[in-house]
């Protein structure tokens, strides 16, 4: 019966589970399940506690400070990761945010106002804790397991997400925001068991595959030191950048046609038409986000692998924000942004996880931990800063929309260049060729924190 469940399973998704691995996958897939229904509880209980507390731009300005914070907090993580095992680490880590939470729900009920700090939290948690639940599974996992079964983990995340937020959306009418942080606490602690769980089963796993667990050579270096130095994490970290850069404009791109939509109706229904209009564009972006994972994403790695994978987001932004300058129309570029969001948080995130496969245990954990948190929120930044100076130069839609496809042109010449050394990679056996300098690179362990001030916001990978 078990059997026929898992064989299901698999056609479904695409993903081929060898015999002896359903435990992991099944572990891995609860931790991200767990961890995404936390984050989207969290994330729509926010939405109250800053805007009812500061206003919109008080959220602005909290968004700015995540980024500044995150430059600071990374290097910070990489000496802890020299110096705690990263199990203990993942798990000490996720331990502190637990402890947050409660603090934060016996403040609330204090009735200290927390909107403010607890929006900066929570970007820095759904970053940090995201990453470290992937570093710990490329840590785990080969390059070969990682592209079989990664579809099938970040499918747990997927179907996290949509169910926190039905949780939250549910609830709020019925508990107070601060008992629900309760709730996303408890999820957490689910979290940190099944990380201990993982590892011992990932030992085991290992431990079945050769003589016993290897024990490399550790790198001292710094997250940022080791983007800047090697050739290949740095090609993912502006490729991250850039990702970020084109999705935060669409967004704005996006919302000024909404807003332009808006002023042509009568003023007591401009209120309803955003919030409906919003409402079914979240329903669209999560409903395909869900199929593409479940259905597509393990077949697109069978069939063409990561080295093909990597030219589909860039060339459906190449096509549909050049569709959208030619037509700056709100329904074409509404349909854009949700084939965009969602290839983004269900193809694209399995390939940013599967890029670090081939890379060194220091790379996975310090190294992807920069990537995925501050190359995200500087290229929310860079977005910013373009529509900082479009505005005042008087850009129109075709001229935000012209930046993304020149955007996206570079993004192809990243991500040929990506595909050339996973193929190296995989002509070497899957192991990892020694880090590749880059000859301008300074030798810094804290990349310099950008002076904006406010900065968009992303989905975390994995939703």
């Amino acid at each position: 019966m078990l059997k026929r469940l898992a064989r299901s399973i698999e056609r479904v998704v695409g993903s081929d589970v060898h015999e002896g691995e359903w435990h992991l996958v099944v572990l891995f897939f609860a931790n991200l399940f767990l961890l995404l229904t936390a984050y989207y509880i969290l994330k729509v209980i926010r939405e109250p506690l800053i805007l009812l507390g500061g206003g919109a731009v008080s959220r602005s300005y909290a968004r700015g400070l995540q980024a500044g914070l995150l430059a600071a907090i990374i290097p910070v993580y990489s000496l802890m990761a020299n110096r705690i095992e990263p199990d203990r680490l993942v798990k000490w880590v996720m331990g502190v945010f637990v402890g947050c939470l409660v603090v934060f729900f016996a403040l609330g009920r204090a009735g200290v106002p927390l909107g403010f700090v607890f929006f900066v939290w929570l970007g820095i948690f759904s970053t940090l804790s995201i990453a470290q639940f992937w570093s710990l599974a490329v840590d785990i996992m080969s390059d070969a397991e990682g592209k079989r079964l990664f579809p099938m983990i970040a499918a747990g995340g997927t179907v996290g997400g949509i169910f926190g937020a039905q949780i939250a959306a549910r609830a709020t009418g019925v508990l107070h925001p601060h008992y629900l942080m309760l709730v996303a606490a408890a999820a957490l602690s689910g979290c940190v068991l099944l990380t201990h769980l993982s590892h011992g089963a990932g030992q085991r796993h290992q431990e079945r595959k050769s003589a016993g667990p290897a024990s490399p050579q550790r790198d001292e270096r710094g997250g940022f030191t080791l983007v800047l130095r090697d050739r290949y994490l740095l090609l993912i970290g502006l490729s991250v950048f850039i990702l970020n850069l084109i999705n935060t404009n669409g967004d704005f791109i996006l919302a000024q046609l909404v807003n332009l939509k808006a002023q042509t109706i009568e003023k007591a229904a401009r209120q309803q038409f955003i919030g409906a209009f919003y409402g079914d564009f979240q329903t669209y972006v999560s409903t395909l986000t869900a199929i593409v994972q479940i259905v597509v994403v393990g077949r697109v790695f069978k069939w063409v692998g990561v080295t093909g994978a990597l030219f589909f987001l860039p060339l459906v932004a190449v096509t549909g924000y050049g569709a959208s300058a030619l037509a700056p129309a709100l329904a074409l570029v509404a349909t854009v942004k949700v084939v965009e969001n969602s290839t983004d948080y269900s193809l694209q995130n399995t390939i940013q996880q599967a890029l670090f496969l081939p890379t060194s245990r220091d790379a996975k954990y310090k190294a992807k931990s920069a990537i995925d948190t501050f190359s995200v929120r500087l290229g929310d930044l860079a977005s910013t800063g373009l529509v900082f100076l479009g505005v005042r130069a008087h850009m129109t839609t075709f001229g935000f929309a012209l930046a993304n496809v020149v955007a996206a042109l570079a993004w192809i010449v990243l991500v040929a260049q990506l595909r050339r050394h996973q193929l190296s990679f995989g002509a070497a056996g899957a192991a990892p060729a020694p880090p590749e300098e880059v000859a301008l690179a300074p030798d810094l362990d804290v990349a310099p924190a950008p002076s904006l001030a406010v900065v968009g916001e992303t989905e975390p990978a994995t939703s």
